[in-house]
């Protein structure tokens, strides 16, 4: 396109059939275009947002003069529309019309007059919902009645009760400790994730007279196949049968309710309406709003599958050095890293790096630079279909193509101002797709769509890919699923084009040490890490690394890196780029009760920057440790500047060690001595599910006494307070009255809220949930 017209948009918008010059649309499409280009004939397009705010003010008041008037809000989304179509072509840019989107604030308690009364009717026909099943004495009518308990008493919404329940078999049962296994995917296989709860009494109940119905069944069979056809039927039917049943059930409830001269319940008349209901009744009932709303909805936490309760039989065996006790090979694992001797002898490659964080400026980047990555990609597409409609692959357009990208490369190269950005790759990828892997431009146009949506470009570590890891990587995932509902069709379309995309960049010889995106059928991405390590490996491995080695030594250095993960919840790149004088001790006759605080001060994102109490996570020979070592850093390089001694590197050097020399090697010295799945970003999921059994235990005196390492320092009465007093902060127990506990706790492992911490990093939510459901039961020994 020589010069841009009216026509000639109009034009090859028709052969595109896009929706702008459909017969409703396409004089509303003319006025816009004319508006904007008049008669003139451009070779370029650009429109400020001045420009853009006058267009959609002359769009509205031309349709109130030809009496087809339209709102502000209709006009303004007009536009976007027509701009955004134009910023896909060649030589056109426009800045879009900002949409402000009011969002309500979350609430678990009813919003509504009705919704009040519903809730407090399902109240009512909650507390009868057991008599009635006692009187029918069928299987149907204690299916209904768990069904019911279910929502009101575990807070669970209609999706994941049923597909719970379809899944249910005697394996998903322990009634010795009257413990359910709830899938943590609505379609899970054997290698995903559960969440385990103790069930309280009102929901025990109902579970126990079916198993105790079906003990006959199959330990493997679906505990709800009445014949031969039900249990074929696939999960997604099964779901289906389920709620026909609920629906048939729910009448004969309703009528036992109302023939007992129970209070009306006018407004539950249908399945639908009770369902709807149910979803404040847990909160009514005294529920605090994070356990009432936690299993509403898909993903569910996943919690970890090692024993951590008092009288667990099969505690013993994940002891270190039992057989349990290591962790289970890694599946598709690379090659073993290096020894650190041959490590430090190779000559081709750099042993260390300038001390502090390696930040790539973005300053000058402007605020919209997602918008306009977006479109200078979509216009490299576009470019491309000049040449063919379909495929470049052929050899004719060797020199064409490779003129196209490189007049791309060099239009990223101005925006963006540095190599070896994720816009830069992502044109390579799209080359690659064209040219050497032979798809059509529409695949193209798939993959840089799904790999573009516009949350994850405003993520704070999407441009800088030498820093990507596979927290990076799941970070992107839930920035790109925020602000929409992603159906499981889409995440998994997401997912594969992120693994097509790393792959690439692997062949090219970076992000070697991350990992492919799962693949269906997992919701959340945590069922990757459950095998949390426990205090006694820490003890275990710190003993093994620090007895008998003097401060300054590799070993302890080592030992340190690992308890900074698995206390202080440390990134692998945070670690790295600490310095001296990152490690602030205060003024104590003993090291080890001094406090020592660590700043994070160059993270990838603002919540990555904050300031840890090591003194109050970790135990007292750490501190110790740590300040030893910090006191042999000074001295080794006493005539550097503290900002400029690396913590972790050679010694008589300020430099710090690159990450195939610390990292790696340290994980290569955990995998040795506990298991092969282990990654430095394990230490962080153990860091956050052992915090909060800490806070857990701080507020509620007896609850420390049901785990297996009750004996352990972190769980003495002393640091206990002393956690809680940390994170409650200058509120203090208001912190506790307002639920804003877990937001801090959000702050302190680098995370902007607590979504992102309950879903894929805390793997103990399980035991505190059945805790502060049947609190009678934390005397109890026998848990």
């Amino acid at each position: 396109m020589d010069v841009i017209t009216s026509e000639k948009l109009v034009s090859h918008w028709q052969v595109e059939g896009n929706q702008l010059v459909k017969a409703p649309s396409l004089s509303d499409t003319y006025w816009m275009l004319d508006a904007m280009l008049g008669s003139s004939k451009l070779p370029h397009v650009s429109l400020n947002a001045a420009d853009v705010k006058n267009l959609a003010k002359e769009f509205f008041e031309y349709r109130r003069t030809i009496q087809k008037p339209i709102t502000q809000r209709q006009a303004r989304k007009r536009v976007n529309r027509l701009l955004e179509q134009m910023n896909t072509l060649p030589n056109i840019n426009a800045v879009l019309i900002p949409e402000p989107i009011l969002t309500h604030r979350p609430t678990a308690l009813p919003h509504s007059q009705q919704s009040f009364s519903s809730a407090m009717q399902m109240v009512e026909l909650d507390r009868h919902v057991l008599k009635w099943s006692r009187q029918e004495n069928t299987v149907s009518a204690w299916l209904t009645a768990l069904a019911i308990r279910f929502m009101t008493n575990l807070g669970m919404g209609e999706k994941v009760m049923l597909g719970t329940l379809s899944q249910l078999t005697l394996r998903h049962v322990d009634k010795k400790n009257k413990i359910l296994f709830i899938p943590s995917s609505p379609e899970a296989l054997d290698g995903d994730g559960h969440y385990r709860m103790i069930l309280p009494d009102d929901v025990w109940v109902p579970l126990r007279a079916i198993v105790t119905r079906l003990k006959e069944r199959p330990e493997e069979a679906w505990l709800f196949a009445e014949n031969e056809s039900v249990s074929s039927l696939s999960v997604k039917e099964r779901r289906q049968w389920l709620r026909q049943h609920c629906f048939s059930e729910t009448r004969q409830l309703l009528n036992f309710h109302r023939e007992n001269g129970k209070a009306s319940s006018a407004c539950l008349t249908t399945w639908p309406k009770i369902v709807k209901a149910s979803q404040h009744v847990p909160v009514l009932k005294g529920t605090p709003s994070l356990w009432s709303t936690l299993l509403r909805d898909y993903p569910l936490p996943t919690c970890t599958p090692v024993p951590l309760r008092l009288g667990q039989s099969d505690a013993h065996y994940y002891a270190p050095g039992n057989r349990l006790g290591r962790l289970p090979d890694r599946q598709n694992r690379r090659g073993p890293a290096p020894s650190r001797d041959k490590a430090l002898s190779d000559s081709n490659s750099a042993i260390t790096r300038p001390a502090g964080v390696l930040m790539v400026s973005t300053e000058h980047l402007p605020r919209d630079w997602p918008r306009r990555v977006k479109n200078i990609l979509q216009q490299f597409l576009s470019s491309t279909s000049l040449l063919s409609k379909k495929a470049v692959k052929a050899k004719k357009y060797d020199r064409d193509m490779q003129y196209v990208l490189e007049y791309y490369e060099q239009r990223l190269g101005q925006l963006m101002g540095f190599a070896g950005n994720y816009p830069l790759w992502l044109l390579h990828f799209l080359y690659h797709q064209l040219r050497t892997e032979g798809n059509t431009i529409g695949t193209a146009k798939t993959y840089l769509s799904r790999l573009t949506p516009i949350t994850m470009l405003y993520h704070g570590a999407i441009l800088d890919m030498s820093d990507w890891d596979d927290e990076v990587i799941i970070e992107l995932e839930m920035a790109a699923r925020e602000g929409s509902r992603w159906s499981e069709r889409t995440l998994e379309a997401y997912r594969g084009a992120m693994r097509s995309f790393i792959r690439f960049c692997q062949q090219s010889g970076i992000l070697e040490d991350v990992s492919l995106p799962r693949r269906a059928n997992t919701l959340t991405p945590s069922v990757l890490r459950t095998r949390i390590l426990s205090p006694d490996h820490m003890h275990s491995i710190w003993e093994e690394l620090t007895k008998g080695e003097p401060d300054g030594a590799s070993r302890p250095m080592m030992a340190l890196i690992i308890e900074l993960g698995f206390y202080g919840g440390l990134r692998a790149s945070e670690v790295e780029s600490l310095t001296v004088n990152d490690i602030q001790f205060g003024v104590s006759d003993e090291p080890e009760h001094a406090s020592c605080w660590v700043d994070i001060l160059g993270g990838k994102t603002a919540a990555a920057r904050r300031r840890i109490a090591l003194h109050v996570m970790a135990p007292p020979p750490v501190i110790r440790q740590l300040h030893g070592w910090v006191a042999v850093r000074r001295q080794d390089c006493s005539d550097d500047a503290l900002e400029d001694i690396a913590l972790f590197g050679p010694r008589h050097s300020s430099q710090a060690y690159e990450r195939r020399y610390l990292i790696t090697l340290v994980i290569e010295e955990m995998r040795s001595r506990l298991g092969e799945d282990i990654d430095f970003h394990g230490l962080r999921h153990a860091a956050v599910s052992w915090t909060l059994l800490r806070l857990h235990a701080a507020q509620h005196p007896g609850f420390a006494d049901t785990l297996q390492h009750r004996h352990h320092w972190m769980f003495q009465p002393q640091p206990l307070q002393e956690v809680l007093t940390f994170f409650c902060g200058a509120e203090g127990t208001d912190t506790i009255a307002r639920g804003t506990i877990l937001l801090h706790v959000a702050k302190w492992i680098g995370h902007r809220d607590p979504a992102t911490l309950l879903e894929n990093y805390a793997h103990t939510l399980g035991l505190i949930h059945s805790d502060i459901l049947a609190p009678s039961r934390r005397s109890a020994t026998s848990l």
